[in-house]
């Protein structure tokens, strides 16, 4: 899988796979690197941390699994 761009409120994130093929995503959030993967029910969530809001977080996991298509 290769790279691809998110865009949330005009705000752009570049979406890397982790390993290249893994199901685990690393996203440059307000200059931190925020690893998302599956949780439990097998959506993309991010990992718990304090770099941006919850629904910041939540609308860019949304935006990974609709370009995914997971």
């Amino acid at each position: 899988m290769k790279a691809f761009t998110v865009v949330y409120n005009t705000d752009r994130y570049m979406v890397k796979p982790l390993n290249g093929h893994s199901p685990r995503f690393r996203v440059n959030v307000n200059g931190q690197e925020v690893i998302f993967e599956h949780d439990m029910d097998g959506h993309i969530r991010a990992e718990a941390n304090k770099v941006a809001s919850m629904s910041l977080l939540l609308a860019i996991a949304d935006k990974i699994e609709e370009n995914t298509g997971m």
